[in-house]
């Protein structure tokens, strides 16, 4: 039975009290929250599990072997649906928040103009990351490395088109299940595009890159083709479509410096994990769970807050009581209005976690071989990222509000990137503090579920 939908009203919020604030705000009770977050976050939590065991073998491919910098996109490539896709969810919740959704020549005008605007973001930022992947490459190596440019460009833009193209479809499908079935679309809509974003961008990463190299041996201008067509086919129409549309024409001008900077924090994110899974043969199967679930679960609340924000007051004006720093207590805890889901995902996050390490461990070796000790450090690692994402989000959005920016589309890519950042660089520290203690993970030689794309591949070299 859906629960009742989230009723939010711009003339409530004049309480003084954060629990006033509550009550005015939201007609659902605490548990009715629980179970819309639940629900959807067991679905993304799948996702993570997948995505692990997934990084897990395709590491080993001779493409990722060959092409060091392959493993280099991937934390960036997966930040992309951060980056992208989230923001895209989080602005057509509130879109659909706002009554804005009500009848098709609507729903087609907003649905078309911002589909159109992730992919044209999605071709851009996968060049800049190949851009920035090879450059800080040659940087550390002390040689040009652009040898394999052409192949790891065109591999990205595939891997970002193709994607954002299956989530968007499938997270317009959840907003509009959510309208009818009077969910609350920001509970539901972000941790669907998790729960399989990360899984559907390394599959198709690593396939379209060990296609891409196997050619280049003797075909080296089907990438090129490839990045022509994108360059100078695809994205002039897509720009077209968005500034010919009402909805995206301002976005399209303010979303750049986000999305800029993010890629740059995923880069350095990208860095750690490619040196991080050299020297930890199981630190790929716990990367993808550490930043997928605590991604998933801040990205809840800063569309949570946007949509609040934009119902309680004008961008530029914070409503009665609102402040950009809180302390920690309050915005974690108690005292503000959105402290309730952040006490709900908090709650949600240490079970999940232990339940996730041991789930992960199991589909990838068989059997469960982690001790104590491993999913305690790994519990407390995740809800360290998770509480210091929690309060920066407080801190970002209402920042950006202030400075009239929307957070609906700014927001979520500094989030995400600074969680993966953050996530991987914990999990780093996690993993060698482990092996000074003797209680490293250690992986099976051979995993159990195996994926050996060099063993069945039709194009030879």
């Amino acid at each position: 039975m859906a629960s009742p939908k989230i009723k939010l009203d711009p003339a409530a919020p004049t309480t003084s009290t954060p629990e006033g604030d509550v009550a005015a705000t939201y007609s659902e009770t605490w548990y009715s929250t629980l179970i819309q977050i639940v629900i959807p976050f067991c679905l993304a939590s799948t996702g993570t599990i997948v995505a692990g065991i997934l990084l897990g073998n395709v590491q080993d491919w001779r493409v990722f072997k060959e092409m060091s910098e392959l493993i280099v996109l991937v934390p960036a490539l997966c930040g992309l649906k951060g980056n992208l896709d989230m923001c895209l969810a989080s602005r057509l919740t509130t879109h659909s928040k706002l009554g804005q959704l009500g009848n098709f020549r609507d729903i087609r005008q907003i649905v078309i103009a911002n589909m159109a605007l992730v992919q044209a973001q999605a071709i851009v930022s996968s060049v800049m990351i190949v851009i920035m992947t090879v450059v800080m490459g040659s940087a550390v190596a002390l040689t040009l490395m652009f040898g394999n440019f052409s192949t790891l460009a065109a591999a990205a833009l595939i891997t970002s088109t193709v994607s954002s193209t299956i989530l968007d479809s499938l997270l317009m499908g959840v907003i509009l299940f959510s309208q009818r079935y009077h969910f609350n679309p920001d509970y539901l809509a972000t941790p669907i595009v998790a729960s399989i974003g990360d899984v559907v961008s390394i599959s198709l990463l690593s396939l379209s890159a060990a296609i891409l190299y196997d050619l280049s041996a003797t075909h080296v201008w089907i990438s090129l083709i490839i990045m022509f067509c994108y360059l100078f086919l695809f994205l002039p129409f897509w720009i077209t479509l968005i500034l010919n549309n009402i909805y995206t024409r301002q976005a399209l001008k303010y979303a750049w410096i986000p999305l800029a900077a993010a890629l740059f924090i995923n880069e350095i994110g990208g860095y750690v994990l490619s040196s991080a899974v050299v020297q930890f043969k199981g630190f790929a199967v716990f990367s993808p769970i550490i930043n997928g679930i605590c991604g998933n679960l801040v990205c809840v609340q800063a569309s949570n807050m946007g949509s609040i924000m934009h119902h309680r007051s004008e961008l530029g004006t914070f409503p009665e009581g609102s402040r950009i720093c809180e302390s920690p207590w309050r915005v974690l805890l108690v005292g503000t209005i959105y402290s309730r889901v952040a006490r709900i995902l908090i709650c949600i996050s240490i079970p999940a976690n232990a339940l996730l390490v041991y789930v992960a461990d199991y589909f990838y070796k068989s059997y469960i071989s982690v001790n104590v000790i491993f999913v305690a450090s790994f519990v407390l690692t995740s809800l360290l990222q998770l509480l210091i994402l929690l309060w920066t989000a407080h801190v970002l959005i209402h920042l950006l509000w202030r400075w009239k920016i929307d957070p609906d589309s700014s927001a979520i890519p500094y989030l995400t990137a600074l969680g993966d950042c953050v996530g991987t660089s914990f999990l780093s520290i996690m993993f060698h503090l482990l092996r000074l203690s003797n209680q490293e993970y250690q992986p099976k030689t051979m995993p159990w579920i195996r994926l050996d794309y060099d063993t069945v591949r039709f194009l030879k070299p």
